[in-house]
């Protein structure tokens, strides 16, 4: 376990901290709310889950993309990567009253995450091929990991000892390891070379059961592998002792 970690209260379920009922007494008086970041708009919108109307709607940084919980639950954070400019910055916005605060300055932040102890924000620089740990309240930059091979890197989920983080890499197909520990890539595995072919995807998604290789649409006379791929997601099972990816 890293050590500043909350532990595991179920040693074979990282997951079961988050079921119904499951609240953690730093969210008490926030407020039940929906954000959706709008990307074009460059706007947060607030909607109201028990009368499913917009209340709200305000300018955050340009491109937001993902609406993040911070590590100790008290802050949002709108992650606005300016996708094709120098300009992305982070939103923050207070749960309590549903309204934001000054953006920050961040280098292309297409997602966020957290070091396992809550020392670090994890910002996924897509574009840059990169995680850039900063300072989980300032955000002031502290180092970064290059994912080289890790191309589109996206979602990620953590192992339940905090060690590991796996990082999915949507346009190439692969899912990247990242030790913690030792702040490193690990490896990186090649799912499928048919991440980018729909008419392929489509066979292997088709239901019944396949062998390992069936006929490439695409190109007649040719197979291709029944393994899945375009991952966008990822999940460590629930006992942490396997991988799995949501095609």
């Amino acid at each position: 376990m890293v050590s500043g970690m909350p532990a595991a209260l179920d040693k074979n379920n990282i997951y079961s901290e988050i079921a119904p009922g499951r609240w953690s007494p730093a969210v008490a008086g926030a407020l039940e709310r929906v954000y959706v970041p709008n990307r074009g708009a460059n706007t947060v919108s607030v909607i109201d889950p028990n009368t499913l109307k917009v209340i709200d709607t305000f300018k955050v940084g340009v491109h937001p993309q993902h609406v993040v919980p911070a590590w100790d639950l008290r802050t949002l954070w709108v992650a606005n990567n300016a996708e094709g400019r120098t300009d992305g910055s982070l939103t923050p916005i207070d749960p309590k009253t549903g309204k934001p605060g000054k953006s920050v300055p961040v280098d292309d932040p297409y997602n966020l995450y957290w070091s396992p102890d809550g020392q670090y924000a994890i910002v996924v620089a897509e574009a840059y091929k990169r995680l850039d740990f900063r300072d989980a309240r300032t955000m002031a930059m502290k180092f970064s990991i290059a994912t080289p091979q890790c191309a589109g890197i996206n979602h990620a989920d953590f192992s339940i000892d905090g060690k590991y983080v796996l990082f999915t890499c949507e346009f190439n197909g692969s899912v990247t390891k990242i030790d913690l520990v030792n702040r490193s890539v690990m490896g990186t595995l090649k799912l499928t070379p048919y991440f980018d072919r729909p008419d392929a995807l489509a066979a292997i998604a088709a239901p019944g059961k396949k062998p390992r290789y069936i006929a490439d649409p695409g190109k007649p006379g040719s197979d291709i592998c029944t393994t899945p791929g375009m991952p966008q997601d990822v999940r460590i099972s629930p006992d942490g002792k396997l991988f799995l990816w949501p095609t």
